[in-house]
């Protein structure tokens, strides 16, 4: 049996901003990506079909763009308990991960552009065993981001001593 899940921290609304804009870009880049693809299509010698191609693509892409991120943002969820730091996620696939604090190695705060003209910030989480990020919580607003950065290094050391 399966122990439930700590009562989870949300992340702020900002948050909900930051993935609807990373949702259109994607749908900028796909979108375009199929255009040119059709475009060739059309060049190629094929008449008229090569442009319903962008016109599924850019529907398809415009409904998860307006239903994807809400839902997102809805099933991200964290919690600080006192032997691990819980991080839940994921729309079709849920993924909950258990990140023991002894095996913490380093936690880095991170801001890309959208994320800095928002107020926002990516907390990623190194462990002994990892070869990359082990974890990650996106779009925590950066006096969060910092504070829990400074607790979990805190924990770290004072495992240490």
């Amino acid at each position: 049996m399966t122990a439930p899940l700590p009562t989870l921290e949300r992340l702020p609304r900002g948050a909900l901003t930051l993935f609807r804009i990373r949702a259109l870009l994607r749908m900028g880049i796909y979108g375009g990506i199929a255009f040119a693809v059709a475009l060739g299509l059309s060049f190629a010698g094929n008449e008229h079909w090569p442009f319903l191609l962008p016109c599924a693509v850019v529907l398809g892409l415009s409904v998860l763009t307006a239903w994807y991120p809400q839902r997102a943002h809805e099933c991200w969820g964290w919690a600080l308990r006192e032997h691990d730091l819980v991080i839940s996620h994921g729309v079709l696939l849920h993924e909950v991960v258990s990140i023991p604090a002894g095996r913490i190695q380093h936690v880095d705060v991170h801001q890309g552009p959208i994320e800095r003209s928002l107020g926002l910030a990516r907390l990623q989480i190194y462990t002994a065993a990892g070869s990359g990020a082990d974890g990650e919580i996106p779009g925590l607003t950066r006096e969060t981001a910092d504070a829990l950065r400074e607790r979990l290094v805190r924990r770290e050391a004072d495992d240490v001593v």
